[in-house]
């Protein structure tokens, strides 16, 4: 307290220099903070040491050219399913759309383009059948497309693609599709720009009139309004340099839009209700602007630096996307912090007269000064008549019923935690509706799911030409051989010098492909097995690269299952044939990154417990408090966690919500990202409750009468703040993007849970069964005031 009496001091006398100071950032906010969303990415890499880690790095070795080329794909489809897709109109439209392309500026990049009609005209129909559906609806065209480390060129060259698309396309007898992991890539660019836009235009001005309405002050929405402002381009313009320097997920602005609202209206919820509150008592703007920087700006401080904790601990995760999100959200929250903790006093105080003269104080200043002897009349009645003040009588009085019954319905729900699937599936963070997912999904129904994004099974010899002999070949289709009987590919999954379109190729056939001394080098056949052995082998020929092209999404559920499964196969054939065998690409890196993440997951878990055990003891000098927090924090968790399960991984709200159709289970990332803020936010209000219940209890009021009164002064305020912060967390509901759906779920359902049982209801009640211990051993006064004293 001496230290705030001093912050308070300083404030002060610099708030002129604070305010013009957050002023100057806002301006460069303004100017450079936007420019964050467009260096998003993402791209993000496994583990060091992991094997895909191992795998990828080799294959960056032995196959430079694989690292800076990407992929593009067409897809046309035929609207009416029973129509063959070769025909006239989409021969007219490959064509034109290939010339178009190689007289264009791009014409330089591109490595290849391949469909139907350039493999028939080849007379390679049986490779083009592979480029055409099953059913003949659907065919692609695929662009091999090599771009710069430097610059825009690949997006300028899919910006190209989709004018040329819109304007080739006039048939209305099929759809044309653009995708590809780029594609996908600028679609998730474009929706967190629209998320963001909701979020300014629809939630948060609910947001705002609900805090106007519990505020009742225009005057007083300045603060927040202009608190919100500075801490999103402050946060934007801080991750701006660092995103030019790492990849910074495509959804963390999103993330961190959601935490400033909610952080923002909640901070200057408590801090001006107390300030309020002051002025409310004739105190002075300084004294006010003090005692709320005391008590509410004491309890955000605690819960703000709780959470920066928490969050900094994912920024050690071995994985850019979770370490990026913690870096986003510990410097969107420091920020916020700062703002409120600076900003809003020195404004205050800046300003005085502006800001005490409101509406409400006025009308309570006449009726105080009117009748000034029936003060504590009024403040008794007021408390007796609240709502907050019956739920605590309610909740301390059959407070081991409440208890007993709150934890039986919890359980049904809270016991689906161990039914918990992880899921990696790559429509969960692909947006709705978008060019990228409805090909995406069209791409898996009508072909292979693999071809788009391949694994690759590299074997190195080790020796220069050694994979130009009969032996290695008998050896690797062997391996092959046993891939497709074990595991869920089979043989025209593969495509490498050793099998193509679903037939192995022994040496002796190879060798007169790549022997000009036979008449099969000669052939269509011999040029196109030469193409595919020169991309697929290194330049001394001792290492070979084979595609699995897999029949199951290798974005999906079932990937998973099956890496785990080629590793251990390829154990075994690596000491039988002495080869090096390295499974990588496809989502290897993604799953090595998942096993690395739920193994510290636990380790975060306790780590973070700890530190709200030790930080709330301190703050309160009590062993039971903090044991009693985490307590209902873990039964907030386990509620929010088996409530998520049931609506995502069961068919429950199919009926009520289609796009629950297309999941199945939770994104691996979901659970991890909301266990640190669900822990904040249970912090914020518990800790604003205990404060209040505390300072009475520090007064000389009875157990029980510190709890009402404390319930009465901040029951409305916590369940307001709980309200805003839904509100401000349902923008997440609205984004097309599932991860964020199924994370603004679990966060809005959390809330609302948290603010109207948890610490309304099950906190008093708990505390009324401790009595004298909930403050052991810090020495408290005897009780000698009952819930009828005035303060």
């Amino acid at each position: 307290m001496v230290f705030i009496e001093k912050f308070h001091k300083f404030l002060e006398k610099y708030k002129i220099a604070i305010i013009v100071f957050w002023i100057v950032i806002l301006g460069v906010g303004v100017w450079l903070g936007p420019r964050f969303l467009d260096e998003t990415s993402s791209n993000f890499e496994a583990p060091e040491d992991s094997p895909s880690a191992i795998a990828d790095s080799i294959l960056a070795e032995e196959f430079p050219k694989y690292m800076n080329q990407t992929s593009a794909v067409i897809i046309l489809r035929m609207k009416n399913e029973n129509e063959s897709i070769i025909n006239s109109q989409t021969e007219g439209f490959c064509s034109d759309i290939v010339d178009d392309i190689y007289d264009s500026e791009f014409d330089e990049y591109i490595v290849s383009i391949l469909n139907y009609y350039i493999l028939v005209d080849a007379n390679l129909s049986s490779y083009a059948s592979a480029l055409v559906s099953t059913e003949e609806r659907s065919m692609i065209v695929n662009i091999e497309f090599e771009y710069e480390e430097e610059g825009n060129t690949l997006g300028s060259f899919i910006e190209f693609l989709r004018k040329e698309i819109e304007e080739l396309h006039t048939s209305e007898e099929f759809v044309v599709y653009l995708t590809g992991f780029y594609v996908m890539y600028i679609d998730m660019q474009e929706a967190t720009a629209e998320d963001l836009t909701k979020m300014d235009m629809i939630v948060l001005p609910i947001a705002l009139v609900v805090l106007a309405f519990v505020l009742r002050s225009l005057k007083l929405m300045i603060i927040p309004i202009a608190s919100m402002g500075i801490s999103i381009l402050t946060s934007f313009l801080i991750m701006y340099p660092l995103a030019l320097v790492w990849d910074i997920f495509s959804f963390v602005p999103s993330i961190m839009m959601s935490l400033v609202i909610a952080l923002s209206i909640d901070y200057s919820l408590f801090l001006l209700t107390r300030y309020r509150e002051e002025i409310m008592k004739n105190k002075s703007v300084s004294e006010s602007v003090l005692l709320m920087s005391k008590n509410a700006g004491h309890t955000i401080t605690v819960s703000g630096i709780i959470l920066i904790v928490c969050y900094s601990g994912l920024i050690f995760f071995p994985l850019e996307l979770l370490s990026t999100i913690g870096l986003g959200a510990a410097i969107t929250i420091t920020i916020t912090l700062a703002v409120n903790l600076t900003f809003t006093p020195a404004i205050l105080m800046t300003f005085s007269k502006f800001f005490k003269k409101f509406s409400l104080y006025k009308k309570l200043t006449k009726k105080k000064q009117g009748d000034t002897s029936d003060i504590k009349k009024i403040e008794i009645e007021s408390q007796l008549k609240s709502i907050w003040y019956k739920i605590g009588k309610f909740s301390t009085k059959y407070a081991p019923f409440l208890i007993v019954g709150i934890v039986i319905i919890a359980i049904p729900v809270s016991i689906q935690v161990f039914k918990f699937q992880r899921s990696i599936d790559f429509l969960q963070i692909l947006p709705r509706g978008s060019d990228s997912d409805l090909a995406y999904t069209a791409f898996k129904e009508d072909f292979s799911p693999g071809q788009m994004l391949p694994f690759h099974l590299i074997i190195k010899t080790n020796q220069t030409n050694g994979i130009q002999n009969t032996e290695f070949f008998s050896n690797s289709i062997a391996i092959l051989e046993k891939l497709a009987t074990e595991t869920a590919v089979d043989a025209e999954s593969f495509t490498s010098i050793v099998s193509l379109a679903g037939i192995y190729i022994p040496f002796v056939y190879a060798r007169k492909f790549l022997n000009n001394t036979y008449p099969e080098y000669y052939t269509s056949e011999g040029a196109m097995y030469r193409e595919i052995f020169n991309l697929n082998t290194n330049s001394d020929n001792s290492t070979t690269s084979i595609n699995i092209n897999t029949p199951f999404d290798p974005w999906g559920d079932d990937a998973e299952g099956w890496v785990k499964e080629t590793r251990t196969i390829l154990e075994e054939v690596n000491e039988e044939y002495g080869y090096e065998l390295y499974l990588a690409a496809g989502s290897a890196f993604m799953i090595d990154a998942i096993d690395a993440v739920y193994e510290l997951f636990p380790i975060m878990i306790v780590v973070t417990i700890a530190v709200v055990y030790i930080v709330i003891a301190l703050m309160f000098r009590s062993v039971f408090i903090p044991l009693r927090l985490i307590i209902t924090i873990g039964l907030t968790l386990s509620w929010i966690y088996g409530l998520s399960i049931l609506v995502f991984e069961t068919t429950a709200f199919h009926g009520m919500f289609p796009a629950l159709q297309r999941v199945t289970s939770i994104y691996w990332l979901v659970p991890i990202m909301a266990f640190t803020i669900l822990i904040g936010l249970g912090l914020d209000y518990d800790i604003f409750l205990l404060s209040r219940i505390s300072e009475y209890r520090d007064k000389g009021f009875t157990e029980k009468a510190s709890i009402h009164k404390g319930l009465y002064k901040t029951g409305n305020v916590i369940s307001f703040a709980g309200i805003i912060m839904a509100i401000a967390f349902s923008g997440l509901l609205l984004s097309k993007e599932m991860v964020l759906n199924q994370f603004g779920f679990m966060l809005c359902i959390a809330v609302l849970i948290d603010t109207f049982i948890i610490r309304t209801i099950l906190v008093p009640a708990i505390m009324a069964l401790a009595e004298k211990w909930n403050w052991w051993p810090k020495k408290v006064p005897e009780p000698t005031k009952t819930e009828m004293d005035f303060e």
